[in-house]
């Protein structure tokens, strides 16, 4: 829209209209200067800078020009489904009684107060612009210069380029417009693994269950180790900053608080290498919330802020203000969640990512426009390998294959299948993306990913009837050090995903997506004893075990002499083990069976209890006697 058409359209609102298209236009700016407008070292008056991103945005090349378009379309759409909020909101509202409302309100928030814990002690430690501070190790004459880790899309910028407002999620003709002289360096991954490896160490000593969330960050519990050496929290953290510095040359940030949410927020109080302990006190916390904007709650993202922002909730405190029309809206916003931010009330424990609780293994790159079809092809070809080193690495395998990619307007599009077995090979893998890609082309796209999800740890054992007839030649015993990172998300390029991903305004299409999670299935590279390349089943003789047969529900080795049918007659044996020694109790002598037949008929028989060796000349066992009934 140019100028004067905006100009005339201004001078026929109200004041009331006024105010409002201008609130609306700030928010859009602030939604369009990206994710991390609140990092530390960043001017603290943001509404300029947020506002020159916009404008140069529109008049750069025609890459920047779609990328503008592409952000005014989902603010579009996302303006679109705050209406949609406010109109439920006010539908709901007319219909409810408010004082009750208010009573349910305060019953919950006084429930969600009973769960305060303010014994532990936790710690948020985060490295301060860690990509830049391991560049700078790597080529020292970047130190004190303005410069950004990513070529395409920040990953990071040091500090003297946050003063220019250059962030990390910033593409990198925006960081141009506004620092002219930042220098953009290439990504270093071997560099930044090491480095935090390092650090780690380090912080292991203070908390054995280290909880890390990132490369760069993670949490602690240092109550024991306060009780231990007799230190208050903040010597622990001093000491512990200090220890990080001398064995990296890294500098280090930590918050200090009752738990993990608030520990978050303070560490990023006094950055750069700095600390903040929040104290322990009811009052001072909900004091401390009251006033914080919801977008710094962890977790809390773009699309959230701009929807609790359409419904009159910009601070925590508002929650409490709002807290009837909240608890009408609890289907789409989650009232109890919201009563947690509002009193500071979250998470306190600590404790190492569980290899289960992984979701996905997935790669992805960015790379200027392609649209030759062939050449689309050979990178997903690429891809794909990347990805099964690093399913081999983290020993996983899964069932969902995912191929994203983002259109040259900036639109983030998904394609995913499901097959019945589990896979964890470029050969069963790319077969799958090549068939979902196809269909798609032609395209015009300057990002391509590749993910594995509805994960099997292949680190466990399986218990069931496939552990049986797998050779214990082919398990893994499980490494009770390896974990499930670093892992993909861990990395740059995947945090820019999840804060791309944030964004849910952004249309997504999922297409083909079976939900065959309940098929049977066995994954041929942990039980190519059985499968083929065919995928006939051979023949397996149940004595190629050393110590014979090992039974698939007590895990126990019958011994190598032991044949199909001792085998057989052993599981039946521990399935029914209950019954029978309930049977030998009292045996029956008669029973009667009632079954339904054709048109409800009642239909029974009497079985009479054989006598020992009788009948059809088999044993006259218990066992038998479960097996004819």
């Amino acid at each position: 829209m140019d100028k004067g058409k905006k100009k005339v359209i201004l001078s026929e609102m109200t004041e009331e209209e006024k105010v409002a298209a201008e609130a609306r236009q700030r928010s859009f700016e602030r939604s369009f200067a990206g994710p991390s407008v609140g990092k530390a070292g960043l001017t603290r008056d943001q509404t300029e800078i947020n506002k020159i991103i916009a404008e140069s945005s529109k008049g750069l090349s025609n890459i920047a020009y779609r990328y503008y378009n592409n952000q005014v379309r989902k603010d579009a759409e996302l303006t679109e489904k705050i209406e949609w909020y406010r109109a439920k909101r006010d539908e709901l509202m007319k219909m409810a009684n408010v004082e009750r409302l208010e009573t349910e309100a305060e019953r919950i928030l006084v429930e969600v107060e009973s769960t305060r814990d303010l014994s532990q002690v936790i710690v948020h430690v985060d490295m301060d612009a860690f990509y830049a501070s391991v560049e700078v190790q790597r080529d020292p004459s970047l130190k004190g210069k303005a410069f950004g880790v990513g070529q395409g899309v920040l990953t990071t910028a040091s500090y003297e380029a946050r003063t220019y407002g250059c962030r990390s999620g910033m593409a990198g003709f925006i960081a141009k417009k506004l620092c002219p002289h930042i220098i953009l360096t290439s990504m270093h991954f071997d560099l930044y693994i090491a480095a935090s490896k390092a650090v780690r160490a380090v912080l292991i000593q203070y908390d054995e269950n280290l909880m890390m969330a990132s490369l760069d960050e993670g949490y602690l519990n240092i109550t024991p180790y306060m009780t231990t050496h007799n230190m208050t929290a903040s010597e622990v953290i001093t000491q512990l900053r200090a220890e990080v510095e001398t064995k990296t040359q890294l500098t280090i940030s930590a918050g200090i608080a009752p738990n993990r949410m608030l520990a978050k927020i303070c560490s990023d109080k006094n950055k750069p290498n700095g600390q903040y302990e929040m104290e322990f006190d009811r009052t001072v916390i909900t004091k401390f919330m009251r006033d914080l904007p919801v977008r710094k709650i962890p977790g809390f993202g773009r699309v959230t802020e701009r929807c609790l922002e359409g419904l009159g909730v910009e601070t925590c405190g508002d929650i409490y203000s709002h807290r009837a029309e909240l608890l009408v809206m609890d289907h789409w916003f989650g009232f109890r969640g919201l009563c947690k931010a509002y009193l500071g009330i979250a998470d306190n424990s600590v404790a190492p990512g569980k290899r289960e609780e992984r979701k996905s293994v997935g790669v992805e790159r960015t790379f200027r426009e392609k649209m030759d079809d062939e050449d689309i092809l050979n990178e997903l070809a690429s891809i794909s390998e990347e990805l099964e080193k690093d399913l081999e690495r983290l020993q996983y395998a899964g069932k969902t294959v995912t191929v994203k990619y983002k259109l040259h307007t900036f639109e983030n599009k998904t394609r995913a299948k499901s097959v019945p077995k589990y896979i964890n090979t470029s050969k069963d893998i790319l077969p799958i993306a090549l068939e979902l890609m196809r269909r798609e082309l032609p395209v015009r796209i300057r990002l391509l990913g590749l993910r594995l999800s509805t994960l099997k740890d292949l680190t466990v054992f399986d218990k069931g009837i496939k552990g049986f007839f797998t050779s214990p030649s082919k398990k893994r015993p499980r490494d009770t050090e390896s974990e499930a990172g670093p892992s993909r998300q861990a990395t740059p390029t995947s945090e820019l995903m999840r804060m791309e991903e944030e964004d849910k305004a952004t249309m997504i299409d999922m297409t083909d997506l079976d939900d065959d999670m309940d098929s049977p299935a066995i994954s041929e590279s942990e039980d190519s004893s059985i499968t083929n390349t065919t995928g006939k089943r051979k023949s397996l003789s149940t004595n190629t075990h050393l110590l014979g047969p090992i039974c698939p529900i007590c895990n126990k080795a019958l011994g190598p002499s032991t044949s199909n049918q001792g085998l057989n007659d052993h599981i039946d044996w521990c399935l029914n083990k209950d019954a029978i020694q309930e049977a030998s109790k009292k045996t029956p002598k008669k029973m009667k069976i009632e079954k339904k037949g054709i048109g409800d008929d009642t239909i029974s028989r009497t079985v009479e209890s054989k006598k020992k060796g009788g009948g059809n000349g088999t044993k006259g066992t218990m066992l038998n006697w479960l097996k004819k009934t």
